[in-house]
């Protein structure tokens, strides 16, 4: 087959996936349900396979034999570059949004860039967003019609913030539909029991008044709205911390043990007397916290008035954009410890990356194949902690922006004229990422997180993202709300990981 043809069977097979998840009701029988079940696992193995042949002739068409002149090679090098991060933004986001395989890979077949792809997964979320249960005043399936109608304003809201934003074919949900062309001052209205026009910007600034500082629903609905659309752009942000740091979770702010257990007993020969010896864990502790973090915002007396969703929209999207940057700082900040060395572990009182451990080089070089390959062969070496070889590979080269067109060359699929200067194909799999964060030449490897993780970064239990609380102010200045986030980030480990100080 073509690579058009493989691209259009991945599509048929996808919705052919869809479909049969669809087809599963609350009333399927046991025994249809595992007929689907089965046949869905088919399918799904068949997008596998045609998955891995799109990437062969993928990787055939990209392959270009020497002599080349330069301007070719440049242009090829920007190219390819560019479509390995496209591909691997899309699946780091795909990742984050805990969103179907089938939805990333049709947008990597499609050729979606990453904005594209942004877009998409906001317009995934508005669409479902009746389905979120992270904030308390989103009650999804409450019977109760009050609750009903909270959910369906909040709802509707959202998804006029949505498109407010930019945001193309937002599906409004079947509960919010009666309230998706209102304005929010009809909503306002409707929260206090007021069936009267609202017309002159005295009667409209007035129904705002009523609807804050009374006890209606309406600041907690307009919060719900607004955290939907903060939690979205969030989500869209793609901090580059998160490639090479794993998600952990907390379920308080106090200080909690990460215990990584070495490994499952190795297996011993059973006696003649079938006696069955038993098996040690080793386990190695070091220690994570999650902090609260807030900060007050003011949503302007005028946007509210005015209905300038798009402004709103705006606003939220910046801070849902300013926290992903403050939270790669703050990770950043951890892994240039120590003179980039990273912080102390507590298992072995020594830094992260440290010549003790087989992961830092003893000598200063730029990134090459040699540079390379020596921190592949140390991080293969590495032993878990009951001594078995782990062959641990690296999937991330992380460098600052000095280097990053310097990782991208390395990394490319040109086929050079001296066979001795080709790159193995294995190395060319390695995501380079460059981050403004990381100064100088210094250069890292870092396995897949979930893999091997020497970081984790995560969040207080059920607040998996920043959040709004609204105070019951409504003044010349607009509304006073809260942004409160809890985040935190720690060294737990140095073998999924190498250091390079770069030349």
């Amino acid at each position: 087959m073509t690579l058009e043809q493989l691209r259009a069977q991945l599509a048929e097979l996808s919705v052919r996936a869809d479909g049969l998840i669809a087809g599963i009701t609350d009333d399927t029988a046991a025994e249809h349900r595992a007929q689907i079940d089965q046949e869905h696992q088919g399918v799904l193995r068949e997008i596998t396979e045609t998955r891995r042949q799109i990437t062969a002739a993928e990787d055939a068409a990209r392959t270009i034999t020497m002599p080349v002149t330069a301007d070719i090679a440049a242009a090829v090098t920007t190219a390819i570059a560019g479509e390995r991060g496209r591909v691997a933004s899309l699946r780091q986001l795909g990742r984050q949004f805990q969103v179907a395989d089938d939805f990333v890979e049709r947008h990597i077949a499609d050729g979606t860039d990453e904005t594209g792809f942004g877009r998409a997964v906001l317009d995934h979320l508005a669409q479902h967003s009746e389905r979120s249960a992270i904030f308390a005043h989103v009650q999804a399936g409450a019977q109760d019609e009050v609750d009903q109608r909270r959910a369906g304003m909040s709802a509707a809201i959202a998804a006029r913030l949505a498109r407010a934003s930019g945001q193309r074919n937002v599906e409004v949900p079947a509960h919010a539909r009666a309230w998706a062309e209102r304005e929010l001052v009809e909503i306002a209205a409707e929260c206090v029991g007021w069936h009267g026009p609202v017309r002159t910007p005295r009667q409209v600034a007035q129904m705002f008044e009523r609807a804050f500082h009374t006890t209606s629903d309406f600041p907690g609905i307009f919060t719900d709205a607004m955290n939907v659309t903060l939690l979205a752009r969030y989500q869209v942000a793609a901090p580059s911390y998160r490639r090479w740091a794993a998600r952990y979770g907390a379920t308080d702010f106090r200080v909690q043990n990460v215990i990584r257990a070495g490994d499952f007993p190795s297996l011993q020969a059973v006696n003649e007397a079938g006696e069955i010896k038993n098996g040690t864990f080793s386990e190695s502790k070091e220690q994570f916290i999650v902090n609260p973090y807030a900060v007050m915002l003011r949503i302007s007396r005028q946007m509210i008035v005015n209905d300038q969703l798009g402004a709103i929209s705006q606003v939220l999207g910046s801070a849902g954009d300013r926290v992903g940057d403050w939270e790669n700082g703050i990770a950043y900040s951890r892994l240039a410890e120590g003179s980039g060395a990273g912080p102390v572990l507590l298992t072995d009182t020594k830094r992260v990356f440290h010549t003790d451990h087989g992961n830092l080089a003893g000598t200063a070089a730029a990134i090459g194949i040699t540079s390379v390959g020596i921190g592949r062969a140390s991080m293969m070496k590495q032993t878990t902690l009951d001594g078995i070889k782990a062959n641990f590979i690296p999937a991330t080269l992380l460098v600052g922006p000095d280097k990053l067109t310097e990782a991208e060359q390395l990394l490319t699929s040109i086929t050079p004229a001296q066979p001795s200067n080709a790159v193995p194909e294995a190395m060319r799999r390695l995501v380079p990422v460059g981050d403004s964060n990381i100064s100088g030449n210094a250069w890292y490897l870092f396995a897949d997180p979930n893999a091997a993780p020497c970081f984790v970064y995560g969040y207080l239990e059920g607040f998996e993202g920043p959040r709004l609380s609204s105070e019951d102010v409504f003044d010349v200045q607009g509304m006073k709300v809260k942004l409160e986030h809890d985040f935190g980030v720690a060294a737990i480990d140095y073998r999924g990981g190498f250091r390079n100080a770069g030349a």
